[in-house]
């Protein structure tokens, strides 16, 4: 058993780094969409925005993993977000002088091919900096730190929004990412370069070939998964990015500052569930992984109910905050359960194309379901209960299916996943 300690100063530098990034993103991700809704007073649009900017994600993820794979990774996550803060910077100066939702359709659709490349590389750099004893509270310790960037990001960003305007909001975004530019600059993260002969094409095809094989015919319960969260994507996470800032600003008729403070609160869930993952995370075995995702689809329905009832205005934003921090803990479990599971399984010269391809596939569905969700909170606005209710019926019903994909699996498989 490998006991090197998990608080090393490697991990401590991602930590802060991703803190730090975390925060610059979650500032544009709560003010971008109130923007929009200030500017236009469609949540259609910003929807359609949000699906359009996915779409490059689809193109370039598996394109990112083997970059992740055959790079350095500390490098590539030093540029890409030094290249984020260049391109924030960029796009603030035409918010007051171009056509606002082209401006902030081009910055989130640059901003999403940045992502691509950059997701893989940070999560394949987990198992670099940690052993694999440690993925779990490893996992479970970046969530938690990055839940504190989300909690005070909306707090900071509605207050600065509410006061300011947009402008602060993208200069502190900039300023986010070049520090965790600077911060990323001090990793010190093993790489082997390797020589070859091949062109980039064929290096390209042939990285693509053997992730491909491993997921279909060596570990294709990860496949499974994919289909599970690229579900999921499809109902519950979009019903939460479009449909909160919808409902407590056009539905309930509620501030800036209000929304902020729903968010604060979905990202103190995000810290319970990091914090529990932390600490009992090699208890919780990978087939568990359904209970949460029943559990936190089941939370849309005392929403659905609050909006089906005559009931106050703060009596239903209440309500909806609390689901809201229930879900969030759910949904982090599940999430770091699962990626453990696949850093722990996946062999290191796969694992960002392995994970490449799982954010591709999870975010396969996401433009759809934003999409959707947007034409539905505009168009049904006076019968969201019952889309609240549909959509816990949908996402329950995946988290049920899921329960066969992962009692399927092997049982030394699970054993691993536990006690590896």
């Amino acid at each position: 058993m490998n006991n090197e300690k998990l608080l090393n100063r490697n991990f401590l530098m991602v930590v802060i780094g991703q803190m730090v990034s975390i925060f610059g993103n979650a500032v544009l991700r709560f003010a971008l969409p109130l923007y929009i809704l200030d500017q236009t007073g469609s949540s259609m649009i910003f929807g359609t925005i949000l699906a359009i900017a996915t779409i490059p994600t689809l193109l370039f993820s598996p394109l990112g993993g083997i970059m992740a794979d055959r790079f350095n990774r500390r490098n590539l996550m030093v540029i890409l977000d030094l290249l984020t803060a260049a391109v924030i910077g960029g796009f603030s100066f035409f918010l007051s002088t171009g056509p606002i939702i082209l401006v902030i359709a081009a910055l989130m659709v640059i901003f999403s091919i940045i992502q691509s490349f950059y997701q893989p590389a940070v999560q394949a750099s987990i198992p670099l900096i940690s052993s694999k004893d440690n993925l779990e509270k490893a996992n479970g310790f970046i969530s938690l730190v990055n839940a504190l960037s989300n909690l005070l990001a909306p707090l900071f960003a509605g207050i600065l929004y509410g006061a300011l305007g947009i402008w602060p909001i993208m200069i502190s975004a900039v300023i986010c990412f070049f520090l965790a530019a600077v911060m990323e600059m001090f990793i010190i993260m093993r790489f082997e370069r390797k020589h070859h002969d091949e062109s980039i094409i064929s290096i390209i095809r042939s990285d693509l070939k053997v992730s491909i094989n491993y997921m279909v015919k060596d570990n294709s319960v990860i496949i499974k998964a994919m289909f599970v969260i690229s579900g999921i994507n499809l109902f519950l996470t979009p019903v939460i990015l479009v449909g909160l800032p919808a409902i407590i600003k056009v539905k309930l008729g509620l501030s800036s500052q209000l929304y902020g403070l729903t968010q604060g609160v979905m990202a103190a869930g995000m810290i319970i569930g990091g914090i529990i993952i932390s600490v009992v995370g090699k208890k919780i075995e990978i087939e568990e992984v359904y209970k949460m995702l029943f559990y936190a689809s089941m939370g849309l329905l005392p929403i659905a109910l609050s909006l089906s009832i005559k009931m106050s205005v703060m009596v239903v934003y209440w309500t909806i905050s609390i689901c809201c921090f229930v879900i969030s803990i759910f949904i982090t479990m599940c999430n770091i359960t699962m990626i453990s599971f696949i850093q722990r399984e996946t062999p290191d010269h796969l694992i960002g194309k392995v994970i490449s391809y799982i954010f591709m596939m999870a975010r396969s569905t996401l433009p759809v379901g934003q999409a959707m969700y947007g034409f539905l909170f505009e168009v049904v606005i006076d019968y969201l209960n019952i889309l609240l209710f549909v959509t816990a019926l949908c996402s329950g019903w995946i988290a049920v299916y899921s329960k066969r994909v992962f009692s399927a699996l092997p049982a030394k498989a699970k054993y691993d996943s536990v006690s590896h």
